[in-house]
């Protein structure tokens, strides 16, 4: 039976207030956030309203107080604020050996600078600090550097569900006994990008937002960050913690109907819905409020509508949108609105769908419209993303049911908002003492992340620079290149996509397609029981497409397919599209933790028999401009270098490149089976060379294995000497006498090389053969059982990857 997961810290800050205080205040005021544009520089700061978060940059910084050093992004200082004050109000310590994960969530990660520079990116010929903040998993790695979280980050990137899911996945590290808890949340900051992308949809309201009114015109942005302590039931009671809610259920579906729009029926919100009761085992009737999606647009409103109208037939329960108090905060929206849930369970209340007059006449539903006090047991939260990806949470009152009485509207609490506080000082309001907190020797039991039911690698299939799809080939034939960076050897994408399809998608898009249904057909499966997909930089070509033209031509004539198709999730949401599959669908986008964290999420999916036949995928892309922008800070060579040459070359940085590679995961061994995936494993920011053999020493012995009893160890070397002499110590400490690979002077680096190497470590599992292409020291092992791949970027992200032939 899996463990209770409780809610035992919370921090916010949005348009409504700084910390939970202020948002109550706002919440019971009806005192929403959204108005005029203040702090962006945009031209439509008159021509709609937003939830701006009413601090400058410097005055985020003030209020952050943090110990790190510049460059911030506006993104990465709310979710310092927010996940701080979640830290403290758990009554959390840095050093008190628990194993903690970060679990964050963003759609625009470092957008609000990097929009700002990228012009000079392109131009000036010299380093750019916020070069290094664009990528989504920067503002994770800026809250896990300020509260010394090192056991295990990650990032999501689902559109607007991002955050919702990020809480998922953080319960599932922690039922699956990965971490002992995880501060799980999103956030995002208001963007020039976003506000231009949602207009060229035409679905902005420039006056404030009014969902499910029959008036309604479009949604009102908004920015800000939140953030949940979650852990064990039992880990909290033995701590005396404040309990303040119960994680009782949670989903995530596929609409699989359009990238932007949701299905008449509401079919993925309806089932994102009835699987999160399902998990909590609940009835309908158990569900004593929602806090809606609810975004102010016509389709989405529509949709959920049905959605609800399916699920609870005449028993909806009471619902209202928080979205006119705070604006569409994107991929903050689901934790910040799980907040706002935990404050309704907290109080006895439930907040007013603010600016609503007539229902929407399909439906004739209608929210709650003022304060209104009710006993609440079970309330459920709802966020919806492009691509299709619906996510339902279900958070319950910590001592289980109790009598509910009549919905009762109230007037409004006096008082006045509460004064604003630093960070450092926890919540009082919500604070419970704790004096076990103060024995230094204290200590949770560190979990054992071994998983406990087997996972088999059925299909596999890889687009990269090199001849991958032919079946009866195994790096056969070495494509020899002397360029700047490598490009995937282009496969006849007619023969895998309808031509109407093809013409719609970006080379990205088209490499994941490819190789998902290469994947799947070599496993034999019509469908997945779940898609999975990490990706570093995600639709780099569409996001520069869509940035170029918004610069380039003032915020004017910008066109909305690129803007669509910059998201990070397009390529999961494609297959599934493709396939009209509308299970779990999931898009990890942590740099080169991002493939890692999509094969982790596949296994305790697996293990906990959520699903099966999983289809697991890493894609990067690589462009001109992207080569070029990294070439300033030396993560890329500058001159061409002959690939097979590549360990040779002595300029800085790494020869760039691409890749995608799926694979299809099971419980069960089918006979085309390529190799038994037995652990993934991820760190960040060792404290040496010694610290770093340690966790690989750990690593192998939680799989029972010794470093001699591995028989090929992949390693990510990839002509960045600097960087490279890392391998050299580990390899020459760990492994002296152990054959030793390595891949990067095939594909090139990128954020989900690993993925590559894993397509490679299953074809040496299964057919026997070693390539002496990747053969960097040591013969070529008359036979293979266990296989490791060791990656790291910069010795920053290092991850561990072991296969073992089944």
């Amino acid at each position: 039976m899996s463990p209770k997961i409780v809610i035992t810290g919370i921090g916010v800050i949005s348009s409504i207030g700084r910390n939970a205080e202020e948002t109550l205040f706002s919440l019971e005021h009806g005192k929403s956030g959204v108005g005029k544009i203040n702090i962006l520089d945009t031209i439509h700061k008159d021509s709609f309203v937003a939830g701006e978060v009413q601090l400058t940059h410097d005055e985020l910084i003030a209020l952050a107080d943090s110990r790190l050093k510049p460059p911030f992004t506006r993104t990465a200082l709310l979710g310092i604020i927010a996940a701080k004050q979640a830290f403290h109000d758990a009554g959390l310590r840095e050093d008190d050996g628990v194993k903690t994960g970060l679990v964050s969530a963003t759609t625009v990660g470092g957008m609000d600078r990097s929009e700002l520079f990228y012009k000079d990116f392109l131009t000036k010929d010299e380093p750019n600090p916020y070069i290094d903040t664009h990528h989504a998993g920067n503002s994770t790695e800026m809250i896990a550097r300020e509260l010394n979280i090192t056991d295990y980050l990650t990032t999501v990137s689902t559109a607007c569900s991002s955050s919702l899911n990020s809480i998922m996945f953080g319960a599932r590290l922690i039922e699956n006994g990965m971490v002992d808890r995880v501060i799980a949340g999103g956030t995002d900051a208001l963007t020039k990008f976003t506000i231009n992308g949602f207009n060229s949809l035409l679905i902005l309201d420039k006056a404030q937002c009014r969902p499910f009114d029959e008036s309604r015109m479009g949604l009102n942005l908004g920015e800000g960050a939140a953030y949940l302590v979650l852990e064990k039931e039992e880990d909290a009671l033995e701590r005396g913690k404040k309990i303040y809610a119960e994680l009782a259920g949670f989903a995530n579906a596929n609409d699989a109907f359009h990238q932007t729009a949701s299905s008449e029926e509401g079919e993925g919100p309806f089932l994102a819905m009835k699987k999160a009761l399902e998990r909590a085992n609940l009835s309908t009737e158990k569900i004593d409020y929602i806090n809606v999606h609810g975004t102010g647009t016509e389709n989405n409103d529509l949709t959920e509508s049905r959605a609800m109208m399916r699920l609870f037939g005449e028993q909806i329960p009471d619902f209202s949108s928080t979205k006119a108090f705070t604006g569409h905060t994107l991929g903050a929206a689901g934790a910040l609105e799980s907040i706002i849930t935990i404050l309704s369970l907290q109080n006895a209340l439930m907040f007013a769908n603010l600016n609503f007059k007539s229902p929407i006449p399909e439906t004739e539903l209608r929210p709650v419209t003022h304060l209104t006090k009710k006993e609440l047991n079970h309330v459920l939260t709802n966020s919806f993303g492009f691509g299709g990806n619906d996510s339902s949470v279900i958070f319950s009152r910590p001592l289980g049911d109790l009598p509910v009485g009549k919905a009762e509207e109230i007037s409004p609490p006096s008082g006045e908002m509460p004064k604003a506080e630093g960070v450092k000082t926890p919540n009082s309001k919500h604070q419970t003492p704790d004096s076990r907190l103060q024995t230094p020797d204290f200590r949770l039991q560190t979990p054992d992340s071994k998983l406990q039911t087997p996972i088999f690698l059925n299909g596999t299939a890889a687009v990269a620079p090199q001849e991958t799809l032919n079946p009866e080939q195994f790096l056969d034939e070495i494509g020899e290149y002397e360029e700047k960076f490598l490009q995937i050897k282009k496969p006849n994408y007619r023969d895998y996509i309808n031509p109407k399809q093809l013409r719609r998608m970006s080379k990205i898009v088209r490499m994941g397609m490819v190789s998902a249904k290469t994947a799947m057909a070599d496993a034999g499966i019509d469908q997945p029981g779940a898609i999975v997909t990490g990706t570093g930089m995600g639709c780099q070509r569409d996001t520069e497409i869509f940035l170029n033209t918004l610069l380039d031509n003032d915020e004017k004539m910008v066109n909305p397919t690129a803007f669509i198709q910059s998201t990070h999730n397009t390529i999961s949401a494609q297959i599934a599209l493709m396939l009209g599959n509308t299970n779990h669908n999931m898009a990890y986008v942590h740099r080169t933790f991002s493939f890692e964290s999509a094969l982790l999420d596949g296994m305790v999916l697996i293990n906990k028999y959520e699903a099966d036949d999983i289809l697991v995928g890493g894609i990067d892309e690589i462009t001109e401009e992207s080569w070029l922008i990294k070439t300033r800070l030396d993560f890329f060579k500058r001159n061409p270098v002959k690939n097979l040459k590549l360990l040779e070359d002595k300029q800085p940085g790494a020869q760039a490149g691409e890749s995608a590679a799926f694979f299809v995961l099971s419980s069960k061994k089918t006979e085309n089976y390529y190799a038994r995936l037995s652990g993934v494993d991820t760190f960040f920011r060792p404290s040496s060379v010694e610290d770093t053999k340690e966790k690989i020493i750990a690593f192998l012995k939680k799989n029972d294995l010794t470093a001699g009893d591995i028989d090929l160890i992949l390693t990510g070397y990839n002509g960045d000497r600097q960087f490279d002499r890392v391998y050299d110590e580990v390899s020459e400490g760990l492994f002296p006498e152990n054959t030793t690979g390595y891949f990067k002077h095939l594909c090139g680096e990128h954020d989900t090389a690993s993925a590559f190497a894993t397509w490679i470590a299953a074809k040496i599992l299964k057919t026997g053969k070693v390539p002496e292409v990747i053969l960097k020291k040591g013969k070529t092992p008359q036979q293979v059982s266990n296989i490791l791949i060791y990656n790291h970027f910069r010795n920053i992200n290092h991850s561990l990857i072991l296969l073992e032939k089944a």
